[in-house]
């Protein structure tokens, strides 16, 4: 008899950096971060991949100007597309699809965009002229908890670190899809009223937090602390 073959969810390991106060805009931090530090912990974590949402993404990575659809015609569902293999990915998560890009390859990583149905089928031509894959999940919003077994059932990742900002990482915890968080918490109060955190935009009738269980606690250069928490199932 044939074995059915399951398929391995990712580790997903909440990796980020933040004030004491948990404010993670990195221009405040920018006096009190050691330098390099937190890509140093990074790469302890061991990842084969990292993702951001669209903001990030856009701030950092993309294309200045957003893709502009001609069509305007929803894709609806897709298969995977896997325009290569890779050792290492970077994964967008942008619903709709407005993130333009120059190519498939990203700091050295192969790129990997997720959206849902309603991104345009022009764009999605674009992605593959591009040579970047992509992972078509869920109607109206991106399906998290779906889009990260397609990420792990067809690329093969294992470990996947979720670096957005508040609000995608806020999803990921509501989604029950966060195994990890690693905060490198650096000695500083942002102390301002409408700055992220490192969870934001969750249920607001949440009355009761996400317990966390301390794995670890390792003091860094300039009195910046690593910790390490295991989300309690």
């Amino acid at each position: 008899m044939n074995k059915i073959k399951t398929i391995t969810r990712p580790r997903v390991i909440c990796h980020m950096v933040s004030s004491v106060d948990g404010k993670i805009d990195g221009e405040s931090l920018r006096d009190v971060m050691p330098e390099g530090e937190y890509e140093a912990i990074g790469e302890k974590l061991n990842g084969d991949a990292w993702i951001c949402g669209r903001t990030t993404m856009q701030q950092h990575f993309a294309e200045p100007k957003p893709f502009v659809s001609k069509s305007k015609k929803p894709a609806g569902p897709q298969p995977v597309f896997v325009a290569r293999k890779a050792k290492s990915y970077a994964v967008s998560v942008d619903t709709k699809g407005k993130l333009l890009w120059a190519s498939g390859d990203l700091d050295d990583d192969h790129l990997i965009c997720v959206v849902s149905e309603r991104a345009p089928k022009d764009y999605l031509e674009m992605l593959r002229d591009r040579k970047i894959s992509y992972v078509v999940s869920g109607k109206e919003s991106v399906n998290l908890r779906n889009a990260v077994n397609q990420l792990g059932k067809h690329f093969g990742i294992r470990t996947l670190l979720l670096e957005g900002g508040g609000h995608i990482n806020g999803g990921f915890l509501e989604a029950g899809l966060v195994d990890e968080v690693s905060l490198l918490m650096v000695p500083g109060v942002d102390g301002r009223h409408d700055i992220s955190a490192v969870f934001d935009g969750m249920n607001p009738s949440r009355k009761a937090a996400v317990p966390l269980k301390l794995k670890s606690v390792d003091k860094r250069k300039k009195n910046a602390l690593w910790l390490r928490y295991s989300v309690v199932r």
